[in-house]
């Protein structure tokens, strides 16, 4: 599904990610690796697979698209306990197979993840502009009155299903029709579901297919 932020035309893509067509970059946010490893870390029975999940989700969609730069709107990683040798060695190799310049904005888990010691050949900002458009970790860094796209919310709302009961779904939060809200990329998050008010909308993927919920299917 394509939207539009001021002039600039903005793909939502299946897969919980976002292509801007003119400089054909890809942006996704909150990737979270080793938050499974955090976890286990803590004593708390997790599995393994989920990094390499989501890596390899990535890549797919990036093959699909083929961008000429991805770009991260924060949280590439969760912690330093789960910056495990063996995550360490997954990204990189990942970063190889990628072969295409990656962004991180630095987000608030990327600080407490002290990531920037293993020198990965990615570029760390707080921020930057894409055809125009402001991408950063915080939506609360965006400027109201300026386009811009963040991460961070891991956005989601309730979609009703009778009278009592409601089903819980990730999704593009557009924020007063300025600010586009990703969804967090790794499937190893939580939903934070959000009020649909005024001139926001909201998006999901729905067997394949990004589609915009009405607002009278939204519970508040």
């Amino acid at each position: 599904m394509e939207i539009s932020l001021g002039t600039i035309k903005v793909e939502l893509l299946p897969g919980r990610a976002a292509f801007l067509p003119a400089s054909e970059s890809l942006i996704v946010a909150d990737i979270h690796l080793g938050k499974a490893a955090t976890f286990r870390e803590r004593g708390l029975a997790v599995p393994e697979g989920s990094n390499a999940s989501d890596l390899c989700r990535l890549k797919n969609v990036a093959d699909l698209k083929k961008p000429k730069k991805l770009v991260i709107a924060g949280d590439l990683f969760h912690s330093a306990d789960g910056l495990s040798l063996s995550t360490i060695e997954l990204f990189k190799e990942w970063l190889q197979l990628l072969n295409l310049p990656v962004i991180l904005t630095e987000g608030n888990h990327d600080r407490r993840a002290w990531f920037s010691r293993h020198r990965f050949p990615i570029e760390v900002t707080p921020c930057l502009k894409v055809d125009g458009l402001i991408v950063t970790h915080e939506p609360d860094d965006l400027p109201v009155g300026a386009y811009g796209i963040a991460g961070h919310l891991h956005p989601g709302v309730r979609i009703k299903e009778s009278s009592r009961q409601s089903l819980r779904v990730a999704g593009f939060f557009l924020r007063d029709s300025e600010h586009l809200i990703l969804p967090a990329f790794s499937e190893f998050t939580g939903i934070h579901p959000l009020k649909i008010v005024g001139k926001d909308r909201f998006f999901t993927e729905i067997n394949g297919v990004i589609s915009e919920i009405p607002d009278e299917l939204i519970r508040a």
